[in-house]
């Protein structure tokens, strides 16, 4: 039991030993207690509410059950009683009245007076905690209401009072921080005074962000230019670490637009006219993934492992191409197998059939030859790619599969053999 309603009730039950048996004539009796609180300065609503409750908790357990002639004859002992009781309760404040008006609903009203200084402002300092100072305004947009509805349990206090009062105010926080906030505990510690201040510290709860995975992704644009973004983007991801993921998960939008506005600040983004389009996936492993691609080239650079190819097995290629339409792009593929050195120089067209599908036409400057081809994008890590030469009576399918942004997996089958090629997506 709280040591205040210890003393209340302890005080409560000795008074009314001593008037027991007096008064017991048979009668109406006390149903219901109605009280009323006035002050020259009125408490704020929260607190006077507060006191309005405790008030009714001690007249019910000093009146109820009393007949009414019984109350009538006590009167000014349940008065006197009432005033020293809250006398001793309501630190701040003098009980300078307390009249009760007998009936099967009794009426307590008390008369308040504060002691010196009163509370005339309220500030709120959140401890961040090393919480970035973009997250701590991301919190402080959830709670922008938080300081005024505190300063209206607090302000008009005595200061006196702030100790018990501070309790009301408690209640507030967590209820308001449980609506606004709630995948944070909190801690307050208050200083009372004529403009109190309060600490607020944020406690996360539930999983926390622990690792942040990026992945920059491009069909367009090679990995060496990406990487020229990989720092700031890497850096912004990172503020969600420490973070309950429910908050990230609220907040899902908003990270991604930090995470796509550290990219955007990047020279290449103007440079090459790329589009970025951020996903975040909250979880104790957030993973971040920035895809970036431009409608004004594609620029491409891999180089190729065969495993279990007789010939040709290592090579790299080039592939350089420019849309002149928002579908067509004209491009130039170098190509040089380290095995023999060999060059081979094939412009081509590509037209977008659709988003996942595209499809050509390539010619082969050394051997004179010409390939048709389809690149089939199925879901963000796997790719189809058909090439058919017909002056050769030669075709080749590959299922690629992205392992990460810089190595791919693809099985190779022709007609003669098939292989596994290891891609780096440079």
């Amino acid at each position: 039991m709280h040591p205040r309603r210890l003393i209340v009730l302890s005080l409560l039950g000795l008074l009314l030993a001593l008037w027991s048996g007096t008064g017991s004539a048979a009668g109406p009796t006390v149903d219901n207690i109605a009280v009323t609180i006035t002050a020259a300065e009125p408490p704020p609503d929260k607190v006077a509410k507060r006191m309005t409750a405790s008030i009714t908790a001690v007249g019910e357990e000093m009146l109820a059950g009393r007949t009414v002639a019984d109350v009538e004859t006590n009167q000014a002992n349940y008065e006197k009683l009432v005033r020293e009781i809250f006398d001793r309760v309501l630190v701040g404040y003098s009980v300078e009245q307390a009249v009760i008006t007998p009936g099967t609903t009794t009426r307590i009203a008390v008369v308040l007076e504060p002691w010196g200084e009163v509370v005339r402002s309220v500030s709120l300092e959140l401890d961040s905690g090393g919480l970035s100072p973009e997250v701590m305004n991301l919190i402080n947009r959830d709670i922008e209401q938080l300081e005024e509805q505190v300063g209206d349990v607090l302000i008009g206090l005595p200061v006196d009072s702030v100790a018990w009062a501070g309790g009301v105010s408690k209640v507030v926080i967590r209820d308001l921080l449980a609506n606004q906030l709630p995948e944070f505990r909190s801690n307050l510690e208050i200083t009372a005074g004529q403009e109190t201040h309060i600490k607020l510290s944020l406690i996360p709860s539930g999983p926390v962000v622990d690792t942040v995975q990026l992945s920059l992704r491009s069909r367009t644009i090679p990995n060496l230019l990406l990487a020229e973004a990989g720092t700031a983007v890497r850096e912004a991801a990172g503020m969600m670490r420490g973070l309950p993921v429910a908050f990230v998960e609220r907040h899902q939008k908003y990270f991604a637009g930090v995470v796509q506005s550290a990219a955007a600040k990047q020279s290449l983004v103007s440079r090459y006219g790329i589009t970025l389009t951020p996903v975040v996936e909250p979880g104790v492993v957030t993973e971040v993934t920035l895809n970036a691609e431009t409608d004004k080239y594609r620029l491409t650079l891999e180089g190729n492992l065969d495993v279990g190819r007789e010939d040709d097995t290592t090579s790299a290629k080039l592939h350089f191409g420019k849309y002149t339409g928002s579908r067509d792009e004209v491009f130039l593929e170098i190509k040089v197998i380290a095995d023999n050195l060999e060059w081979d120089f094939e412009p081509g067209w590509g037209h977008k059939f659709t988003e996942t599908t595209f499809a050509g036409l390539k010619y082969n400057v050394s051997d004179h030859h010409s390939t048709l081809w389809l690149n089939h994008y199925i879901g963000s890590d796997w790719m189809l790619r058909l090439e058919d030469t017909p002056k050769l009576d030669y075709y080749e399918v590959g299922v690629r599969y992205k392992l990460h942004e810089f190595l791919s997996a693809e099985y190779v089958f022709t007609e003669k053999e098939n292989w596994l090629r290891l891609t780096a997506n440079l």
